[in-house]
């Protein structure tokens, strides 16, 4: 019994100090090496300076310090996008009081998604205007901050015209600019999966 007694509490505090282990989150995207000090320095997400849907300017600079979830998206986008804003609303109601958690929204369809066009599109998702910023600019500008974001984004031109295509990619970026993870935005499961990981990222 005493033997039994050892194992069981062996078993426990194995228990016990899995739990306590906290998972670390990747740091994702190619480093490169100081040419001087020789030491690693972290893939950073994009800068930028683009316009919300309150037709203010957001620039990378503002969001300094905040962790972000990335995506991108297009108001007319008939398929993907409401699903996608739909699970972005979960994030931002599990962090709604957090002011260090924002979400970011590029469109790519800049010949019509205005900053009017912006809001209307969030007022009729109950958008909250603080923590999510819908942004919109220079198309070329905007789709080469999704190559730099690594998901995709493109126009494909056809005789029918231009047509826009994107992935439904949520893109986690720390407080210092490092991408943490990708998330597949159409699953919910997954953004439950990304919520969990934002809140790693504030106890960091």
């Amino acid at each position: 019994m005493r033997i039994n007694n050892h194992i069981a509490l062996g078993l426990l505090a194995l228990i016990l100090w899995s739990c306590s282990e906290q998972k670390s989150l990747p740091i994702l995207g190619e480093s490169q090496t100081d040419p001087i000090s020789g030491a690693l320095i972290a893939y950073k997400a994009p800068e930028f300076e683009l316009t919300n849907q309150l037709n203010q300017t957001t620039s990378s600079t503002i969001l300094e310090g905040k962790i972000q979830v990335v995506d991108f998206f297009f108001t007319s986008c008939p398929t993907i996008c409401p699903k996608m804003t739909t699970h972005l609303k979960l994030v931002q109601e599990a962090f709604k009081d957090q002011q260090e958690v924002a979400i970011i929204s590029y469109s790519i369809d800049a010949a019509h998604d205005d900053p009017d066009r912006l809001k209307n599109y969030a007022d009729s998702y109950e958008i909250d205007h603080s923590k999510w910023k819908l942004l919109t600019g220079d198309q070329k500008t905007i789709l080469e901050l999704a190559k730099d974001y690594k998901v995709r984004a493109f126009v494909d031109s056809s005789d029918l015209g231009p047509n826009l295509i994107h992935d439904g990619t949520f893109v986690l970026v720390d407080q210092q600019r490092r991408i943490r993870g990708y998330y597949n935005g159409l699953d919910q499961l997954d953004t439950q999966a990304l919520i969990s990981d934002i809140n790693l990222l504030l106890k960091e």
